[in-house]
């Protein structure tokens, strides 16, 4: 119906404009100071693992894809690495540290996984 033409429009008009507002939130290609805090490996039962390159770019390998990250520092003080690649873009990993050991927190609307540092062999 053509009244909806209207609502489609601001509807594409909104979600661009929130686009525009978190990225300027987000650093790319991440913040090289919180790339060298994270481990060089993660693990979760549930999830697997993710490995982590760090240079120029940070990269998280999952094993079936991988993708370079941007970094996000959030309000609570904690930093957020997200994932930039097509079709898995916008994962979001809270870094953090438990039991003196390096996290990464994925979560989703039912679920908190909790990826633990790797250790080195």
């Amino acid at each position: 119906k053509p009244e909806a033409d209207n609502d489609l429009a601001a509807g594409a008009k909104a979600m661009k404009a929130r686009f525009a507002a978190e990225r300027k939130l987000v650093t790319v290609p991440p913040d090289p100071a919180e790339v060298a805090k994270l481990a060089s490996g993660y693990a979760n039962a549930a999830l697997g693992e993710i490995a982590v390159t760090k240079g120029e770019k940070a990269v998280f390998d999952f094993g079936e894809f991988k993708s370079e990250v941007a970094s996000r520092q959030n309000p609570d003080g904690t930093v957020s690495f997200i994932t930039t690649v097509p079709g898995f873009s916008g994962l979001e990993f809270v870094a953090g540290n438990a039991d003196g050991k390096r996290t990464l927190i994925f979560r989703d609307p039912q679920h908190e996984y909790v990826l633990r540092e790797k250790s080195v062999n």
